[in-house]
C-alpha cells in the first residue's frame, strides 16, 4: 500500500491519470457519437477538400477568411490514412488529442504554483467541466480554439530551455496558422518580453508573429457571414452572460429564460443596466485585486487576453451579436474566454491572502457543483441523421450519392472516379 502511496505522488504519474480521467469524460459525454462517429458541420467540406483536392493544395486550403491548417491536416490524414468508412474517427481522435493540450501544459509545467497536486487537480476539473466545450468537442474543426487557449496559457508560464522549449514555440506557430485569434496576443507577448528581458520569451514573440504575418499577408480575407461590428454594451453583456451568468447558473430552464430576456434587449437595441453593471463592478474587484495584491498580478495577462479576444470575437463574429445569449449557442466563441477566468481564479486561490482563498476556493467548489450537471445536460448526438457508416456502405453501392453528415443541408458528395 505504501509503495501505491508513493507510485501515485509522482508527477508524471498524476499527470498521467488526470488526462486519462478528462479524455474518458470528454469520449463517454456522448456515447452515440463515439459508437456512430460523425463529421462535423463544416468539417465535412474540409474532408471533401481532402478527398477531391490535391494534397498540397487542401493542406493549405483557406475558408471562411483564414488557414485553418489543423483541420486541413487532420482530414487529409483521415483522407489517406484510414478506409472511409472510418475516416470521422481520425478527426474525432485529433480533436481528444488538443482538448488535452491546455491541460497537459498546465499539469507538466515547473512553475511554482502549479507544484501543488491539489491546485493541478482543481484546474484539470474547472477546464474539464466549466467552459462551454460541445462546439468544439470530438472534432477537429475547432481545434484552433484548444490551441489559441494553450499559447495563452503559455504566455503565462515560465521560460525554461530545457523543459518543452520547441513544443511551445511549435503550439505558437500552430495556432496563428490555424486561425486569427492569436493576433490579439501579440501585445500581451511584446509586453512580456520587455518587462522579462528574456531570450525565450522574445522567441515566443518571434515565432507566433510570423505564423502571424504568414496568416494575415498570405491567407486572411474578409468574410461575407461575419458582421465586423463592435458596441461596448454589447461586449459588456456578453461578458456577463458567456464569463459570469452561464458558468455560475448552467444551461437550465430557469436560468435560460433571463438570458432570453437579455436577448431580447440587445435585438430592441436597449441596454441591459444590470448585466452591464455587473460586469463593470466584476472587472474593478479584479483590477483592484491586481493592485493591492502584486503577487497576483501575472493572472493580469489572463484578464486582459480574456477582454482582447471577447472585443475580437464579438467584431468578428458569425451571425448577429443577440446569438451569444442563444442558450448552447456560440459555445465556441466563450470557450477560451471562460477557460482563461478559471486558471485565473485558481491562480488567485494559490496568491491571495487567506480569505481571497477561501472566497475563491468557495467559488470554485460552487462551479464544480453547477458545471457538473450542466456538462451532461446537453450532449451531442446525430440529430437524426443515419449514421456514417451506414451511408459508406450505400454509397459504395451507388456512388453518386449524398452523404448526409449533419441536418439541415450539410453532405459530402465524393466523385464516383474515387
Amino acid at each position: 500500500m505504501t509503495m501505491i502511496k508513493e507510485y501515485f505522488k509522482q508527477q508524471n504519474v498524476q499527470t498521467f491519470a488526470l488526462l486519462l480521467f478528462v479524455a474518458l469524460i470528454h469520449l463517454t459525454r456522448s456515447p452515440e457519437v463515439l459508437i456512430d462517429s460523425r463529421f462535423w458541420a463544416e468539417e465535412g467540406g474540409f474532408f471533401t477538400n481532402a478527398w477531391v483536392m490535391p494534397p498540397l493544395k487542401a493542406l493549405f486550403f483557406s475558408y471562411g477568411g483564414y488557414l485553418n491548417l489543423p483541420v486541413n491536416a487532420a482530414t487529409l490524414i483521415a483522407r489517406w490514412c484510414i478506409p472511409l468508412i472510418y475516416a470521422p474517427y481520425v478527426t474525432m481522435g485529433i480533436g481528444v488529442l488538443f482538448q488535452l493540450l491546455p491541460t497537459y501544459l498546465l499539469l507538466t509545467a515547473r512553475d511554482k504554483w502549479l507544484s501543488s497536486f491539489k491546485i493541478r487537480l482543481l484546474l484539470a476539473l474547472l477546464l474539464l467541466f466549466v467552459p462551454e466545450s460541445l462546439e468544439i468537442s470530438l472534432q477537429s474543426l475547432h481545434i484552433q480554439f484548444q490551441l489559441t487557449l494553450a499559447a495563452a496559457i503559455i504566455l503565462i508560464l515560465d521560460t525554461d530551455s530545457r523543459h518543452q522549449r520547441y513544443f511551445k514555440i511549435s503550439i505558437l506557430l500552430l495556432t496563428a496558422l490555424s486561425g486569427v485569434m492569436s493576433i490579439t496576443l501579440l501585445p500581451l507577448y511584446l509586453l512580456r518580453c520587455l518587462l522579462d528581458k528574456e531570450l525565450l520569451r522574445f522567441e515566443q514573440f518571434i515565432i507566433l508573429l510570423i505564423g502571424n504575418v504568414i496568416q494575415f499577408s498570405c491567407f486572411y480575407e474578409s468574410f461575407h457571414d461575419r458582421k465586423y461590428y463592435f458596441s461596448m454594451t454589447d461586449f459588456l453583456s456578453i461578458f456577463f452572460a458567456k464569463d459570469l451568468y452561464i458558468p455560475f447558473f448552467g444551461n437550465n430552464s430557469l436560468s435560460n429564460s433571463y438570458l432570453l430576456y437579455l436577448q431580447s434587449l440587445i435585438k430592441a437595441q436597449q441596454i441591459p443596466i444590470f448585466a452591464c453593471s455587473v460586469s463593470i463592478f466584476v472587472l474593478l474587484t479584479i483590477v483592484y485585486c491586481f493592485y493591492k495584491y502584486p503577487n497576483t498580478r501575472l493572472a493580469s495577462y489572463l484578464l486582459s487576453y480574456n477582454l482582447l479576444n471577447l472585443a475580437l470575437v464579438t467584431f468578428g463574429a458569425i451571425g448577429p451579436s443577440y446569438w451569444f445569449f442563444e442558450p448552447y449557442f456560440n459555445q465556441r466563441y466563450a470557450f477560451i474566454n471562460q477557460s482563461l477566468m478559471c486558471v485565473l481564479l485558481t491562480y488567485f486561490i494559490y496568491t491571495l491572502p487567506k480569505k481571497g482563498r477561501y472566497i475563491c476556493g468557495l467559488l470554485s467548489v460552487w462551479l464544480l457543483i453547477i458545471n457538473y450537471h450542466n456538462y451532461y445536460h446537453f450532449v451531442s448526438h446525430s440529430y437524426g441523421v443515419t449514421p456514417w457508416r451506414e451511408q459508406v456502405k450505400l454509397w459504395k453501392q451507388t456512388p453518386n450519392i449524398k452523404i448526409e453528415i449533419w441536418p439541415k443541408g450539410w453532405f459530402v458528395k465524393l466523385p464516383v472516379t474515387h
